[in-house]
């Protein structure tokens, strides 16, 4: 059966005796080689090689992610890539920076591990491996065999670097945990970061006596055309360059793309910034694995952090940490995971004589058939291609940039929309209101916006989007700044989507009655 919409599967399932919508969403299995899903009445057998009859809603097996076939530079090949999820089309989600979307394949592929882990939970990936020769490699180990794919597809140098994690803030603090603080030591970060780092930030300072010198991001935003990489650079080196105490540690720790504005920022030249004046780095990519065609030997950072379940639609509870545990001049770094800790002489900690993808990545017992499913939507991303997924969603995103500026002009945070602007990113934040810079005006703006974005959630299709806060500067006595926050993926969103959501956001900016720019 060839992929198409949810609606029209459930139209396929209709005639099949006691299937209801619900019933017939449960016994989704999985997505064919060719993409399409495998279906199977309640209580009805499969036979499988490996253990004979099982019984009721169970996944068939494994699948290799979709060929889409075609010219990316068209867009019947993007609704190709389209028909790899199951999004609704009653349903238009452009939040993925909050999360994303499982591929159908994927999504089968997770019952499928799930399955066998349950059937045998000693010698499930083995059997998996046998059943499965070619989708299921066993070669270092399982598990290796991912942080391998991983390490391949953004470009580490080893693959005893990469951590499968569960998410962006799990990452943060393994960073933060594994670090040996000291009174004295200094964090520059900025002030539009994430709780995932601003929380672990503020603990060392605590517990710890790290100074933290944070960075107003509020000098940049609005953030104009005319903003080069250089005015970025020199925000931060002052405070790179101010002495430090004798034998202490310097860090900079920033997002590479903003939640609250979609502004991407120079990670490579700020990490080189960070090297010439001594200081470490790290980064948090929560947006970045999925949406960027990340390079983590280019970055030049020695620790990121970033989620598998936003952009690259891994599902929950999945990310990727990256560890550099190659080259010269690697910070201190003690695990951060205290599980095998104490099987580590500490000269072997001290002299960082471990692999992370080992020593890190044990801790307990990990989800390991999330992480599998995980994998699996990046394989289906590489096939597409990283770089061309990155256009793809800034060219979405410069769509509709281009529109909420004719409409409202000034009213973007971030206008940063030359096709390969160092700061372009697939996130669009703006503010349409009269008033957005006037604090007294913040309250009722910020409920207005709210208003909108459940106005548009409640439409038939529906539309998700969300609204951020942010203060306008370190001066500001609370968040006087709001604005919406779209994301265009470049692999399920489309033209026809943004000019469907730009146009029933128009109306309902003009429900709520505020004069507008």
């Amino acid at each position: 059966m060839t992929m198409h919409s949810r609606r029209n599967f459930e139209q396929d399932a209709a005639s099949a005796p006691g299937v209801g919508r619900r019933d017939f969403m449960k016994g989704v299995a999985t997505a064919t080689a060719a993409g399409g899903l495998g279906l199977l009445a309640p209580g009805a057998a499969i036979a499988d090689s490996n253990s004979g009859q099982r019984r009721g809603w169970l996944p068939k097996g494994l699948s290799a992610p979709p060929a889409i076939n075609g010219n990316p530079a068209t867009e019947n090949y993007w609704r190709k890539v389209r028909k790899a999820f199951t999004l609704d089309a009653d349903y238009i989600h452009m939040n993925t920076g909050t999360t994303g979307s499982l591929p159908a394949f994927a999504l089968g592929n997770l019952g499928a591990y799930n399955l066998y882990k349950a059937e045998d939970p000693k010698d499930w990936e083995a059997n998996l491996n046998a059943d499965y020769p070619n989708l299921f490699p066993l070669s270092p180990s399982a598990l290796a065999a991912r942080q391998q794919q991983v390490a391949a597809a953004y470009n580490a140098a080893s693959a005893t670097e990469i951590v499968l994690s569960y998410n962006t803030t799990d990452g943060c603090n393994l960073i933060f945990a594994g670090t040996p603080w000291q009174a004295g030591d200094r964090i520059i970060t900025t002030s539009f970061e994430h709780p995932a780092l601003t929380g672990p930030i503020a603990w060392a300072a605590a517990n710890h006596g790290v100074e933290v010198v944070t960075i107003d991001m509020g000098l940049i935003s609005p953030f104009t055309a005319a903003i080069t990489v250089q005015d970025v650079l020199d925000l931060f080196e002052p405070a790179l360059a101010a002495p430090l105490p004798a034998g202490a540690k310097q860090y900079l720790a920033v997002s590479d793309i903003f939640f609250k504005n979609g502004l991407r920022l120079p990670v490579e030249d700020l990490c080189a910034l960070a090297r010439a004046y001594g200081a470490y780095s790290i980064v948090d990519t929560a947006h970045g694995f999925g949406m960027l065609p990340i390079d983590l030997q280019a970055y030049g950072a020695d620790f990121v952090s970033g989620a598998g379940h936003k952009w690259l639609c891994g599902g929950p509870g999945t990310g990727i940490l990256y560890v550099r545990n190659t080259g010269s001049d690697l910070p201190p770094f003690e695990l951060g995971n205290f599980f095998l800790y104490a099987f580590l002489s500490p000269g072997a900690i001290a002299n960082r004589q471990y692999d992370p993808s080992t020593w890190i990545q044990s801790r307990g017992e990990n989800n390991r058939p999330a992480l599998y499913a995980m994998t699996d939507a990046l394989a289906f991303f590489e096939q597409i291609g990283l770089d061309a997924i990155y256009q793809r969603g800034v060219e979405l995103g410069n769509y509709l940039k281009a529109k909420i500026d004719a409409q409202w002009p000034g009213s973007l945070w971030v206008d940063a929309r030359p096709p390969y602007s160092p700061f372009a990113t697939a996130l669009t934040s703006f503010n349409p209101f009269v008033g957005r810079d006037d604090s007294a005006s913040y309250a009722g703006l910020r409920a207005a916006i709210g208003n909108v974005g459940n106005a548009l959630a409640a439409e038939d299709p529906k539309v998700y989007i969300r609204f951020v806060t942010w203060k306008s500067s370190l001066a500001a006595s609370g968040d006087d700044r709001v604005g919406f926050r779209i994301s265009t993926h470049g692999v399920y969103n489309s033209y026809d989507e943004v000019d469907h959501v730009f146009d029933r956001l128009v109306y309902q900016v003009q429900q709520t009655g505020l004069p507008t720019l």
